[in-house]
């Protein structure tokens, strides 16, 4: 246990890694000045090794003029980029033609999103024409596609297109507090949209630019797993969860379901997950025991293992959670063939820095802070919980323990990802634990399920169907569990802390655990009862005066009013859904209104 709180490497670097980020996207400095410290950093660096090399050569460790030199280097470096990334636009970019209709050419970057309305996707612009002329150019845009009459047209990941529409700004929040797409679309260098009103507007090139990877590997694997879902499990809602779970094509489900699993805090199970890498890593590593005899052996499970990851991992979207879950199950395991031991929480560090590197803004990701926080609370949180050692005694005590340890793994969960849901989404789910545990049990027995249905898929068709009505039944079983807790009175309840809340509630919980882990009670007590004062005098000491006057809230098509005394609120269009009526009571608590007394229709 006293690895888990040990002072690793990875997370000291990761430390500064995530400060670097954060400086370089507030523009402390200007990018000239951080672009000379990191050189600065670096030659002290270099000055530090050429010393060590000399002076200190039997000396075990860094010198600490080194490991500093080398840390503000990391600091400096990661400040720098992200301050290029977010801050910066290139003179030849799409700004250029805001308001006037082009026809821009290029590849479709990612997997376009397919709803009821369109086609979205985002296009890396090579080319764009106007006024009577071609110019040269590298940017992107996000491109809409109204659907037309007929079938809507095959779009994928690296097709080569020429579309036609208006240049628009992507927009900012529609309300106070929301997502802002505009700040998203900073973040991934991506400035403006493009509305194509249908598919006569769009020329399909046909010519593909996928590498060798992509094209021949990536892209078969993924149409196999389509072809197999198609065929092996039914149509209806059960084979959009298999799909949404195996690909991570959240947007075949449909609205009612997607709010049922975020009403009952089970979302994640939708979206490809550290749980879906986790099974199939182990399955292959149960597989290739017996190649693990040998040195040789052992290397070439590591590098299969390590493959099929990737491939896995390009095949779902390389979300967040997927390529951390694959570039921590790569360190383990590749700690594993070094023959030396890995640690859970090092090799989480390891892989944050790694996606972090291809792309700082991650770190931003409502879904990388989740599965984060989500992991580091099982690693952490549930050995204290449900400590390990227990011997087992007989099926019936085997069956006991199974589902007393997945109560406490999903506890853990909820203890470390609460918070960052309640801060990004503004709502807590009540029922989140009673619903995880049913849940999240289908669907990973839905899982066991459908990896040998595919496998089986290949070369024996009779097994591979019978382990997908296994499949489907588990799915179904997924689906009504879900759709049962969200109907309970209450489930989930609106609830939007702020950042100084959220570091409040994590320190207190830290000193917590540690002080439980060192059988301080006292202190343990102490540190509770401090966080909860921290809490309860910070919620106090707000002196934000009440709002009044007008305030409009954007709810898409409509616009509702709120008119506000110093007393009361009047709502004037309450919209035409629950989930409008929740949208105008967020905005009721972020404009500090009083409570409302009526509202006109």
């Amino acid at each position: 246990m006293m690895d888990l709180f040990a002072p690793y490497p990875a997370v000291r670097l990761l430390f500064f890694v995530v400060a670097g980020i954060v400086a370089g996207t507030a523009a402390l400095l200007t990018l000239d000045s951080w672009l000379l410290l990191t050189l600065l950093f670096f030659l002290l660096l270099v000055c530090g090794f050429a010393y060590e090399s000399i002076r200190l050569k039997h000396t075990p460790f860094p010198h600490q003029f080194t490991a500093i030199a080398y840390l503000l280097f990391i600091f400096c470096a990661f400040a720098a980029g992200s301050h290029y990334r977010f801050n910066t636009v290139s003179d030849r970019a799409l700004l250029h033609f805001v308001g006037h209709p082009v026809l821009l050419y290029g590849k479709v970057d990612g997997r376009p999103s397919h709803s009821e309305k369109g086609i979205g996707w985002t296009l890396q612009v090579q080319e764009v024409f106007y006024g009577g002329r071609t110019e040269q150019l590298s940017d992107r845009a996000k491109i809409f596609m109204r659907n037309g009459t007929g079938d809507p047209p095959e779009l994928r990941n690296g097709d080569m297109v020429r579309v036609k529409g208006t240049i628009q700004l992507i927009p900012g929040a529609a309300n106070q507090g929301e997502f802002d797409p505009r700040r998203y679309g900073r973040m991934q260098r991506t400035y403006v949209q493009l509305f194509c009103s249908g598919p006569w507007h769009l020329l399909h090139e046909g010519k593909s630019s996928l590498n060798f990877f992509e094209r021949y590997v990536v892209i078969p694997v993924y149409d196999f797993i389509v072809a197999s879902v198609d065929r092996l499990i039914p149509e209806g809602g059960e084979r959009k969860l298999v799909r949404g779970v195996l690909l991570g094509e959240r947007e075949v489900l449909d609205e009612t379901v997607f709010e049922a699993f975020k009403t009952t805090g089970t979302a994640h199970v939708l979206a490809v997950s550290g749980l879906n890498v986790g099974l199939l890593a182990l399955g292959i590593h149960v597989l290739l025991q017996r190649f693990k005899v040998t040195a040789y052996g052992r290397w070439f499970s590591f590098a299969l293992i390590a493959f099929i990851l990737i491939v896995f991992s390009y095949v779902t979207g390389n979300s967040p959670s997927v390529k951390r879950a694959a570039i921590m199950s790569v360190v383990l395991f590749g700690g594993e063939t070094l023959g030396r031991r890995s640690y859970g929480v090092n090799s989480l560090a390891v892989s944050d820095i790694i996606i972090l590197l291809f792309d700082p803004f991650d770190l931003f990701n409502p879904g990388f802070l989740m599965t984060n926080a989500a992991v580091l609370a099982i690693l952490l949180v549930y050995p204290l919980l449900y400590p390990p050692g227990h011997k087992e005694e007989g099926v019936l005590r085997a069956v006991f323990r199974f589902f007393l340890g997945s109560f406490f793994v999903s506890l853990a969960a909820i203890i470390g990802v609460s918070p960052v849901i309640a801060y990004y989404f503004g709502t807590f789910s009540v029922v989140s634990l009673a619903a995880n545990l049913p849940v999240v049990f289908f669907s990973t027995v839905m899982m066991y399920a459908l990896m040998p249905m595919l496998l089986f898929n290949l070369f024996a068709p009779f097994p591979a169907s019978l382990f997908g009505m296994s499949g489907w039944l588990f799915a179904r079983l997924t689906l009504d569990s879900a759709l049962v807790f969200s109907k309970v009175p209450y489930a989930s309840i609106s609830l939007k802390p702020d950042i100084v809340e959220v570091v409040i509630y994590y320190a207190a919980g830290t000193a917590t655990a540690w002080f439980f882990y060192r059988k301080a009670w006292g202190r343990l007590l102490i540190a509770l009862l401090l966080g909860c004062n921290a809490l309860l005098w910070y919620g106090m000491a707000d002196q934000s005066q009440p709002g009044k006057g007008l305030v409009t809230v954007n709810l898409g098509r409509n616009l509702a009013l709120l008119y506000a005394t110093e007393s009361e609120t009047v709502i004037v269009d309450a919209g035409k859904s629950r989930r409008d009526a929740e949208r105008i009571m967020r905005q009721i608590d972020e404009y500090h209104l009083p409570p409302p007394t009526a509202a006109v229709q």
